[in-house]
């Protein structure tokens, strides 16, 4: 199987994205990069060099449903008629369902943010939605199943954390397309998620027991949803983990008898932070919390609709 990294710009901070062209057959195309001509132009672009084309894509994998792995791949179906592959749990951001914002506000309210924030957060989530067309329907992958390229066989991994329904394509041969479990330069952060009905998913906690399952593979060669392939994935995952604990421990060393709000704790590790990176930090520390919790080192209370933490 060869695989082609196609690197794709972006207008957001994390930079380039990668998508990967899996030469076979069928022609698999694993994420798209956001809504755009730059996102075009970059795949058409890759897809002549193999000497194909845009209508020659008879798949294309999603690993998740953050707008810089997906946002392209409605034009592409469209213009290709390629079969469109995710993971179930992805379908309320691969649909732009408003209910996915409507539970951050909530989060956030509950975790001291100002009231001036709010407005800000409402013209973020109204900007990323031209960077992508909505996915109303597409084939659901579940855990083990396998995808056909030729003669070869890629395994799905599900591999929660990061995103809840965030998959991994598993080549026996020891190679990994990783979307955003592994990343070589910065630590993937944990976003907050939440169920239907509201229930905040403990993203952290999923996020290391993907990764702890990955590294039982022992893989030779990963790559990443961004930055160049990584040549040795699992000591890249032991450093992850590493990371995660010392962080745990650090905020743990924060919490005393006096409650704090999160975004309070947050504020104490991170300094000068814009609204979102601020975002990202709280998901960040509240995984950590979470952790914590699991160890039952943390008290919690409410005071007028905010959560505060201390420690036990």
């Amino acid at each position: 199987m060869r695989v082609h990294r196609i690197e794709i710009p972006t207008p957001f901070p994390v930079g380039p994205v990668n998508a990967y062209l899996l030469e076979g057959d069928p022609l698999t195309l694993v994420d798209t990069g956001p809504k755009g001509a730059a996102s075009q132009d970059a795949i058409e672009s890759a897809l002549v060099a193999a000497g194909r084309g845009v209508t020659d894509l008879r798949r294309i994998v999603i690993t998740h449903g953050h707008t810089d792995h997906f946002g392209q791949a409605e034009w592409l179906r469209a213009q290709s008629g390629a079969e469109v592959f995710a993971h179930a749990s992805e379908q309320p951001k691969l649909a732009g369902e408003r209910w996915v914002a409507d539970h951050l506000v909530a989060f956030f309210r509950e975790a001291g943010m100002p009231e001036s924030f709010f407005a800000a957060f409402s013209q973020m989530v109204s900007a990323y939605r031209v960077f992508f067309d909505p996915l109303e329907a597409f084939t659901p992958l579940v855990d083990g199943d396998t995808l056909a390229i030729g003669d070869e066989r890629l395994r799905v991994l599900h591999c929660p954390g990061h995103s809840q329904g965030h998959v991994c394509l598993y080549h026996d041969d020891g190679v990994l397309i990783a979307g955003d479990l592994l990343l070589e330069e910065v630590s993937p952060n944990p976003i907050v998620e939440f169920s239907p009905d509201g229930r905040r998913q403990t993203t952290l906690p999923q996020y290391l027991h993907s990764l702890r399952r990955v590294l039982l593979l022992n893989c030779d060669l990963a790559y990443p949803g961004h930055g160049e392939p990584i040549t040795n994935p699992s000591s890249r995952i032991r450093e992850l983990i590493a990371h995660h604990e010392q962080r745990k421990e650090e905020i743990a060393a924060r919490l005393g008898r006096a409650p704090k709000t999160l975004v309070d704790l947050t504020q104490e590790i991170y300094h000068g932070l814009d609204d979102l990176n601020l975002m990202l930090a709280l998901s960040e520390v509240i995984g950590h919390l979470d952790l914590l919790a699991e160890e039952k080192r943390i008290a919690t209370s409410r005071r007028r609709g905010t959560l505060l933490y201390r420690g036990k």
